[in-house]
C-alpha cells in the first residue's frame, strides 16, 4: 500500500561521517608516511569502532550492532594482515578462515539491513501517525496531551519497552511512575547514544504510566518536520493510538505485526 509522504526529506549523512574521516586520514597517512602505515591506521580505526558498535549493542540489544561489531573487527584484522603488520607469515588456512568469517559476517549484516532490522524507525512512526490527518494549521502547543488508556500489567509494559528498544522503534526511559518512549529517527541515534537525557528534552515522547494512562508530547522540532501544518491535537491522538495499538499486538503475542505495519510504508533502508 502506498502512503503519501508527509515528512520533509532528510539528507543528513551523519552515519557516514566516521567512515569518511577514517578513509581520509588513512589516505593522508598513505601519501605522507607510507602505504603500510595508511593501511594500519584504517585497521586500527575499524577495530576500535567495533568496540563502539558493541557498546551500542549493549544499550539496544539490537542484533545489527553485534553484526556490525563482528564485521568491523574482522575487516580491521583483514586490513592489518594485508598491511604486513599483523600475523606476519600467516598460513593459507588462517587466511582462508579469516576471509570466510568476513564474508559470512558481511552476509549476516546485509540480511539485517535489507530486512530493516538495522534501521531506526522513528520516521516510520511519525509518518504513520500522520496518515489520516489533513493540513489544518490549528497551532503548535508545548503541552502533554492525554491520549487515552490501555490495558497492560507492569511486567507487560516492561517487556513492551524492551521490544521497542531491541527493534529500534523507540527508546524507553524508566521513570518513577511510568515508562516514556522516544521514537528515534535514522541519523539521530548518535545524539541519543552520547547524551540520552538531553536527547529526550527536545524530542516527542509517548508515556505509559503504571495505571494504564497514555500521554503524548509532540515536540516543535518534530512538528515542523512535516511538510505542512497538521492538526496538532489529532497528531497527538494518532501517535497515542498508534502506540496503544502496538501494545495490543504485543500483549496478544503478535509483535511481528508491529514491524509489518512500520515496514509497510516502504521507506528507504538508511533514512
Amino acid at each position: 500500500m502506498y502512503y503519501p509522504r508527509k515528512l520533509r526529506n532528510d539528507f543528513r549523512i551523519t552515519g557516514l561521517i566516521p567512515a569518511i574521516i577514517c578513509l581520509s586520514v588513512g589516505a593522508l597517512i598513505w601519501l605522507f608516511v607510507g602505504r603500510k602505515e595508511g593501511y594500519m591506521s584504517v585497521s586500527v580505526f575499524f577495530i576500535l569502532y567495533s568496540g563502539f558498535s558493541f557498546w551500542i549493542y549493549c544499550r539496544t540489544r539490537n542484533q545489527s550492532y553485534i553484526a556490525s561489531s563482528v564485521w568491523q573487527l574482522l575487516f580491521g584484522i583483514y586490513i592489518a594482515t594485508g598491511s604486513g603488520y599483523l600475523f606476519v607469515g600467516v598460513n593459507a588456512k588462517m587466511s582462508g578462515l579469516l576471509i570466510f568469517l568476513l564474508l559470512a559476517s558481511t552476509g549476516w549484516l546485509l540480511y539485517l539491513v535489507f530486512t530493516r532490522r538495522a534501521k531506526w524507525k522513528g520516521r516510520e512512526v511519525f509518518e504513520l501517525a500522520s496518515v489520516s490527518i489533513e493540513p489544518e494549521p490549528d497551532g503548535f502547543t508545548e503541552r502533554p496531551h492525554p491520549a487515552g488508556k490501555a490495558e497492560y500489567t507492569r511486567s507487560e509494559l516492561t517487556g513492551f519497552a524492551e521490544y521497542l528498544r531491541k527493534n529500534l522503534i523507540a527508546m524507553p526511559y524508566l521513570e518513577e511512575s511510568r515508562i516514556v518512549f522516544v521514537p528515534v529517527k535514522m541519523e539521530e541515534e548518535f545524539n541519543y547514544m552520547f547524551n540520552p537525557e538531553k536527547f529526550k528534552l527536545n524530542r516527542s515522547w509517548i508515556a505509559f504510566d503504571f495505571q494504564g494512562n497514555v500521554t503524548v508530547n509532540v515536540s516543535k522540532r518534530d512538528y515542523t518536520g512535516y511538510k505542512e501544518e497538521l492538526s496538532f491535537d489529532q497528531l497527538c491522538d494518532n501517535l497515542g493510538k498508534l502506540f496503544i495499538e502496538f501494545m495490543r499486538y504485543y500483549r496478544r503475542g503478535e509483535s511481528e505485526r508491529i514491524l509489518d505495519k512500520l515496514n509497510e510504508l516502504g521507506l528507504g533502508l538508511t533514512y
